[in-house]
Formats: structure tokens, C-alpha cells, sequence
């Protein structure tokens, strides 16, 4: 039993500054857009290993965390109904920026900076906040097709993530 586990049981919903966390997050609302886009069904299966092995990994820093709890339930739940023999498929139509690694690496780092430096943890904001610059920069090339609003938050997220590069800067 560690030091701090005892705040880590109480957390039963929101979110946390854990990597992994946000990680899984982002495979869930990856999940869920693939489902409320009709995806093919063996791509949809794709996914749900990111869901279920990273709820995993969560619930054993925050084994109360309800939120998590769900995502894997739902995950495993869809798991029953995929089709072991649906024909390989690819994603389709406006599901790009989802595919793309620069796209999850730069929103789940994104939003580890916010919470460090809202938690003054300089060191991880500034980690994170450089993370969102290059994987975001990498973005822009690519995201031409992608949503509207995706577009906008990868600029606005860009902004906020160098301020605070250069709040965490200034505070080390």
C-alpha cells in the first residue's frame, strides 16, 4: 500500500492527471464516435482492446473511478456482439483526424499540461505542453478534411498549450 492510495480509492468520477487515463479516454470517445458513425464492424473491434486494457490499467491506480468502470463495461459489452468473422474493413468517411496518432497524442497531452499547471506540477505542464506543440504542428499538415470543429480546437489548443510552455518555463 502506497502513501497516497487512499486518494486515488476516493476518486470515483472526473477527470485525473494520469497519462494512461487520458489515454483510455480518448480510445472511449474514439469507440463511441466509430459506433455513432456506423463504422465497419471489425474495425470498431480494433478498438476495443485500447479501451479495455487501458480502463485496466486505470482501475489499478483508481479502482473506484465509475466514469472508467463504464468505459471498459461498455467495451467488453460490445465485444459480445462483434462478429469474430466480420470482414476486415476500414474506417470510413469523416473519420480521419480519429486515425490520425498526432491528432490522440497531441489532445491526450493537451490535456495532461492543463491539468499539471492548474496542479502547478511545472515540470509535467511543460512536458505536455511541448508534446502538444510538435504533435499538433504535425497536425496541421494533415487536417485540411478534418471537422470543422477538430480544426479549431487543435488551433485554440495550440494557443493554450503555449501559454503554458511559457507559464512552466518561467516557474522552474
Amino acid at each position: 500500500m502506497g502513501l497516497y492510495d487512499d486518494d486515488n480509492n476516493a476518486i470515483t468520477a472526473g477527470d485525473v492527471l494520469d497519462v494512461i487515463y487520458w489515454q483510455t479516454k480518448f480510445a472511449h470517445l474514439k469507440l463511441e464516435a466509430a459506433l455513432q458513425s456506423r463504422q465497419p464492424e471489425h474495425a470498431v473491434g480494433s478498438l476495443l482492446p485500447d479501451v479495455i486494457n487501458g480502463a485496466t490499467d486505470v482501475l489499478q491506480t483508481y479502482p473506484n473511478h465509475a466514469e472508467v468502470q463504464g468505459w471498459k463495461a461498455r467495451a467488453e459489452q460490445i465485444r459480445t456482439k462483434i462478429n469474430p468473422n466480420a470482414a476486415p474493413a476500414a474506417f470510413r468517411g469523416d473519420f480521419d483526424h480519429w486515425k490520425d496518432y498526432s491528432y490522440e497524442a497531441g489532445w491526450r497531452s493537451y490535456h495532461v499540461a492543463r491539468m499539471a499547471a492548474e496542479a502547478q506540477d511545472w515540470n509535467v505542464a511543460l512536458q505536455h505542453a511541448r508534446e502538444v506543440l510538435t504533435q499538433f504542428g504535425r497536425s496541421l499538415d494533415r487536417m485540411a478534411h478534418w471537422p470543422a470543429p477538430v480544426q479549431e480546437f487543435i488551433r485554440t489548443a495550440r494557443e493554450e498549450a503555449d501559454a503554458i510552455r511559457q507559464q512552466a518555463e518561467g516557474r522552474r
